[in-house]
């Protein structure tokens, strides 16, 4: 069966909003939705953005998990540091690089096989121009953006790194499983060799 790209994102937004009744799309914003959002597969490992590309798609994932990454210091330019990671459900792209019309700064890269729908830079503008609604999804999707990068900041300066993992794992329990120990340990900050230590220590 076709997926309805209009009523997933719909759906979603939906999730994430506690101030409103519920979101609904117009049947032209639908239409809309179902013939500019392009369905495409990234496999694993594959990148839908790199450091000094620039970015000209918005992304709502269906299906898979992309990681956000960057390097560290010119000291060891090879070390990765992985920052964020998104999820089905989630919008994504390198924000700055689509609203500066910079080069983007981070990496996006599959950890697993994924169906994502694109949107291109052009198509958004003419949505943030003529439609309400986009422009409700964008607020909900940026506070929710702006709360979980809060509630980290929140938890690195006051949380255990045993206490980060447990409430990533309350959070993501289906999707965390799915993601290399060596990520998830450059997420919370600390040697794969001591994320192992706590992993064995609460399972």
């Amino acid at each position: 069966m076709k997926t309805n790209i209009a009523l997933l994102i719909e759906q979603s937004v939906n999730e994430l909003d506690s101030l409103n009744k519920g979101l609904r799309l117009t049947t032209e914003e639908q239409s809309f939705f179902c013939e500019h959002f392009k369905r495409e597969e990234i496999k694993k490992n594959e990148f839908s953005i790199k450091i000094g590309d620039f970015e000209n798609y918005l992304y709502f994932i269906e299906k898979g998990i992309l990681r956000y990454w960057t390097t560290t210091s010119h000291n060891d330019p090879d070390k990765e540091i992985t920052f964020w990671f998104s999820f089905p459900g989630e919008f994504a792209n390198s924000y700055f690089s689509l609203k500066q019309k910079e080069p983007s700064i981070i990496n996006i890269q599959a950890l697993t096989n994924c169906i994502i729908w694109k949107l291109a830079k052009q198509d958004l503008v003419n949505l943030y121009e003529t439609s309400l609604n986009i422009n409700k999804i964008a607020r909900i999707v940026l506070e929710d953006a702006l709360v979980r990068k809060i509630n980290r900041e929140i938890q690195l300066l006051g949380l255990s790194c045993e206490e980060i993992y447990k409430e990533l794992m309350t959070k993501n329990k289906d999707f965390i499983q799915q993601i290399p120990l060596k990520y998830i340990a450059s997420y919370i900050g600390v040697a794969p060799q001591t994320l192992s230590q706590i992993r064995k220590k609460i399972h």
